[in-house]
């Protein structure tokens, strides 16, 4: 509230900061707001873009901004993700719905411990640093917690590509990482799409685009750069183009409701 009594005294408006500080609108908000943490160098920016000079003034901003970010629910995986993916952790905190395709992996959302340590691992960054792997494993299953959350308010969609079901060297971990899709389907909006149908969707790559209740926050896309990190894309025109590839994926999938996805994900679970 502070920053905002800041912004408020100068007269500037959210679009005002957002030019200056070439950040999202909905950055902006959200630090204002204290759902996204600020980067000391950020905030020092910042507060002389508000004419904040005063020594004292400065060093007790700085101080909270430093206590906010530990505090953050995720801060002890901080040294092993980005600020990329940290920004990314306070956009899906915040979503209404979130809509996510893989052509080949199952999404972070709904693995399991199993399958998420077999995807983390196989990626050079933390194929030599268990402790690095074993810390993005927990991060993953924490997001899961509170995206799934009783009583939280976000839809989840996922188009499930019939490619990501294929067996794993551990028909084990297969088999368990599609119940868990199966225990989630009252929670999801799942639909897959055919080996056949797929073929089709070869150059559109991982994604997840998330959507919020207030008109101050635009619509957001996050491309999956597995295991490693994401890349935000917020311009209008990029985001309504990865929403209409999502509606064509959804849209080729297979017809039906959550009992057709259920059909399918038997199938693979029994082979």
């Amino acid at each position: 509230m502070a920053l905002r009594s800041m912004r408020l005294r100068r007269n500037y408006s959210l679009e005002d900061v957002r030019s200056q500080m070439e950040w999202s609108l909905s950055k902006v908000v959200r630090i204002e707001s204290g759902t996204v943490s600020i980067s000391v160098n950020d905030l020092r920016v910042l507060l002389s873009l508000y004419g904040v000079s005063d020594p004292d003034e400065v060093t007790q901003m700085i101080d909270l901004a430093r206590l906010a970010r530990r505090r953050h629910w995720a801060a002890e995986y901080r040294e092993y993700v980005s600020a990329s993916y940290m920004d990314f952790l306070g956009y899906e905190d915040d979503a209404t719905q979130i809509s996510q395709y893989h052509p080949f992996l199952i999404p972070g959302l709904l693995q399991t411990e199993d399958y998420a340590r077999l995807v983390v691992t196989a990626g050079p960054h933390y194929r030599n640093d268990s402790q690095a792997a074993e810390a993005r494993v927990r991060l993953r299953m924490a997001r899961q917690a509170r995206v799934f959350a009783a009583g939280r308010q976000c839809r989840v969609r996922v188009v499930l590509d019939e490619r990501a079901l294929k067996p794993v060297h551990r028909p084990d971990v297969m088999r368990n990482q599609i119940k868990k899709i199966l225990d989630l389907l009252p929670r999801l909006d799942l639909v897959i799409l055919e080996q056949d149908t797929a073929a089709e969707t070869g150059f559109v790559g991982p994604f997840s685009f998330h959507e919020f209740d207030s008109d101050l926050d635009p619509d957001v896309v996050y491309l999956d750069n597995q295991p490693d990190d994401v890349a935000l894309v917020e311009d209008a025109d990029m985001v309504d183009g990865y929403k209409a590839s999502f509606r064509a994926l959804y849209g080729q999938a297979v017809p039906g409701d959550s009992d057709t996805a259920r059909k399918t994900l038997d199938r693979y679970r029994h082979h």
